[in-house]
């Protein structure tokens, strides 16, 4: 059996749910500020990037700092925005928000939107617009330890939708479709690329499958808000050139529109 050969097939269905909250109540991490926040009603957190935040004034003026994510080489701040939903600024790559998002719900937060960057594999589409995935394609590891093995993930419709309605409030235009998960920087070969693109992937990063499925595993809602900062058929790439202050200001506009409405 491949299971037998292939580590990463493996899922167990078994819950370590228990292991999880014995570690939680050891009392290593002060979760003090992020249980009142869930209990004045508050379960919704957007996900987003951490470079630039403090120049986003009109938002970092209304954001209180209520706990900090530590790992062995980051602290990522959480944010309570205006006293209505999180802002939590994370870590590069699957396992390191996942992990943040695990801690998230284990204090009530239910609802979540990821907003950051992917690279455009489908050169027919515009690079300016923005992306809404629908699914994500399993190209890497955290995935497969919260669902059984599987080609993909679908992603909550009604948080897709959401997001759309958000940004044709805005005016803007933007695609829905696939998007391919990847642990590795640099393995974004021509061949590759070429299958994923029969498969309907439009773009690749490297976290919407694996928030997909931890936040499947931990029954919340999920969807991802994506803009594309650069292209690549596999052997050149081409980096795109845009105000990243501006870009980002309108992703936190978009994100709490669509919130707001859920």
């Amino acid at each position: 059996m491949l299971q037998e050969k292939y580590p990463i097939l493996e899922y167990d269905s078994d819950s370590a749910t228990n292991a999880k909250e014995y570690f939680f109540r050891q009392g290593k991490k002060d979760f003090s500020k992020l249980k009142k926040v869930n209990e004045a009603g508050i379960d919704k957190c957007i996900l987003f990037l951490p470079r630039h935040f403090n120049q986003l004034k009109q938002y970092h003026k209304k954001c209180k700092l209520i706990y900090e994510f530590k790992s062995a080489s980051t602290i990522s701040p959480v944010y309570l925005y205006d006293n209505k939903l999180l802002i939590a600024l994370c870590p590069l790559g699957g396992p390191a928000v996942a992990n943040l998002v695990e801690e998230l719900e284990y204090n009530g937060i239910k609802k979540f939107i990821s907003c950051g960057t992917c690279g455009l594999i489908d050169q027919s589409k515009d690079v300016d617009k923005f992306f809404v995935p629908t699914s994500a394609i399993r190209d890497e590891g955290l995935s497969y330890h919260y669902m059984a093995p599987s080609r993909d993930i679908k992603i909550s419709t009604k948080f897709t939708k959401a997001l759309c309605k958000a940004l044709q409030y805005y005016g803007l235009d933007y695609y829905t479709g696939t998007i391919w998960t990847i642990d590795a920087i640099y393995r974004e070969t021509p061949k590759r690329i070429k299958r994923r693109l029969k498969e309907g992937a439009i773009g690749v990063d490297m976290e919407c499958a694996s928030l997909a499925a931890v936040c499947k595993y931990n029954k919340c809602e999920f969807a991802s808000l994506l803009y594309f900062s650069d292209s690549t058929d596999g052997i050149k790439w081409n980096w795109r050139f845009y105000d990243k202050i501006a870009l980002r200001s309108l992703l936190l506009d978009i994100c709490i529109k669509a919130l707001e409405s859920l």
